[in-house]
């Protein structure tokens, strides 16, 4: 397996977070949506997802064509 550094970097994240959470579920669900809240403009739903694969599959040069 690679050793990434950022993949590295958000284990121990999630891991430091579930310890301070004492590791409860509910606890830690509920600071996940605490964060989601405060950075409300960051998240990326599936809806923005299916936008933008809609509009790039739009402006694609051989969109609507066959090949």
């Amino acid at each position: 397996m690679i050793d990434d550094p950022i993949v590295r970097e958000i284990h121990e994240v999630r891991e430091r977070l579930w310890k301070e959470c004492g590791g409860d579920l509910d606890s830690y669900l509920a600071r996940l949506k605490a964060a989601e809240s405060q950075h409300e403009g960051r998240l990326v739903t599936v809806e923005d997802l299916e936008k933008r694969s809609r509009a790039a599959s739009e402006s694609s040069p051989t969109a609507g064509t066959k090949g």
